[in-house]
């Protein structure tokens, strides 16, 4: 069995557009300042950043331009954590009642040691994290999140989306940007705002090309069909295996039907090229060697063609990520380890605070220095605190409970559509 991520080419797109053109739209307010009523906002990159991006400036009245290298528009078959950070954002953005349709709430967060399953920690999730923090902690679908975020989009502006358009370089006026694209077109805009990843081009055009910093980490993923799992495997929480230099962490999607696995593990180098490639499933059942028969049983049992392996690498801090009318947004800007579940995350926070400051302030200028001023900081912070993270999840020693619970206020109370800007 094959799991697919959901993609649309150009032929599956109109179809949609169609479909949408006759749809109600969300009912989104006016501006209280429009920034650019005349002038065009281009988004580079087509993910979950610069969807949730479009989507921000839409509430406030903005007609954002997409434009995605990739001639189908979709993403991988992975998971994702959605901490209540990210779900509040969301929930700002109008996606509350898709979340209650297309992802899971698990009950606990539970540790256990690697070998004999122990129990080292169980936290409540469910109820608690709305109470504490006021949202919900999801686990969904990365290629269902990026769906509807990508419906939501359309049935605003259903000429949103630009494919096959690959950013190549880009030249800046007083007041403008022109973009050209590799197929020889080019656009203007007021403002172009780049959300194209950890190997962003529109970063490189900025501030010159330099390679991502290998973390010393690699991992796999799976996606695994949850029927016939024993019990123990699918209990309905998030479960963290850890080990010495290694961790797994898996949890269910899509009505528990699938558990998404993520095993990493640290190592000196990282040669391959690409940065998500095919692997056999023996491949990582060897790597677990010793590990808990629960462990190995999820891993042997990753339909063929569903094992992927990548390095896993980030950037330090920038000092500034804007330069006149061009911004960074998500990977672009801060890209960081997975180990806290806030790259997404970090993604929506940045487009919330960047449809804030925009509708919030009476220039260009001055919003883009409010949104970086705000978000820059705190991404920082929380790249630097991924890396860190490795002596959770990936030593067996020390007081897990106070090492989970002394971030959890600084990430889950944020909420990027109330935050002073």
């Amino acid at each position: 069995m094959r799991l697919s991520c959901i993609i649309l080419n150009k032929s599956r797109l109109r179809d949609i557009l169609v479909k949408l053109k006759h749809r109600p739209s969300h009912s989104f307010p006016s501006p209280a300042k429009q920034v650019m009523d005349e002038q065009n906002i281009v988004i580079i990159g087509a993910g979950i950043g610069g969807l949730s991006t479009a989507l921000a400036l839409q509430k406030f009245g903005f007609q954002p331009k997409v434009y995605e290298r990739a001639s189908l528009l979709g993403e991988i078959g992975a998971g994702i954590m959605l901490t209540p950070n990210a779900v509040k954002a969301l929930c700002f953005l109008g996606l509350e009642n898709a979340l209650d349709h297309s992802a899971v709430e698990p009950v606990d967060s539970v540790y256990r040691r690697f070998d004999t399953a122990e129990e080292v920690l169980r936290s409540p999730l469910k109820d608690k994290m709305q109470a504490a923090y006021g949202a919900r902690y999801f686990h969904v679908h990365r290629a269902d999140l990026h769906k509807n975020l990508l419906d939501a989009v359309l049935a605003q502006d259903p000429s949103a989306i630009h494919v096959d358009h690959e950013f190549e370089r880009l030249e800046q006026g007083p007041n403008s940007i022109k973009a050209w694209f590799a197929s020889g077109a080019s656009i203007e805009a007021a403002l172009l705002i780049g959300c194209d990843g950890i190997h962003s081009r529109v970063r490189g055009a900025l501030y010159g090309d330099e390679n991502p910093r290998f973390t010393g980490q690699m991992a796999w993923r799976g996606m695994v069909p949850a029927q016939g799992l024993p019990d123990t495997v699918t209990e309905p929480v998030s479960v963290s295996w850890l080990g010495e230099h290694k961790h797994i962490i898996q949890y269910g999607v899509r009505d528990r039907q699938f558990i998404n696995y993520v095993a990493i593990v640290a190592t000196e180098e990282w040669t391959e090229e690409g940065w998500n490639r095919p692997a056999d499933v023996d491949e990582v059942v060897s790597a677990f060697e010793g590990w808990h028969e629960d462990v190995l049983t999820l891993l042997k049992s990753t339909p063929e063609g569903n094992c992927y392996k990548w390095g896993l690498f980030d950037r330090d801090p920038l000092d500034h990520w804007t330069q006149g009318r061009v911004t960074l947004l998500g990977d672009a800007a801060h890209p960081m380890l997975p180990f806290m579940a806030q790259g997404s995350a970090m993604a929506i926070e940045d487009a919330v605070v960047l449809g804030r400051s925009l509708t919030s302030h009476s220039s260009i200028d001055t919003a883009l220095a409010h949104y970086e001023k705000e978000r820059r900081e705190r991404t920082s912070l929380i790249v630097q605190k991924s890396r860190q993270a490795t002596n959770l999840y990936q030593r067996l020693t020390g007081d897990k409970s106070e090492q989970r619970a002394s971030n959890l206020d600084f990430l889950y109370g944020y909420d990027a559509a109330t935050v002073s800007i």
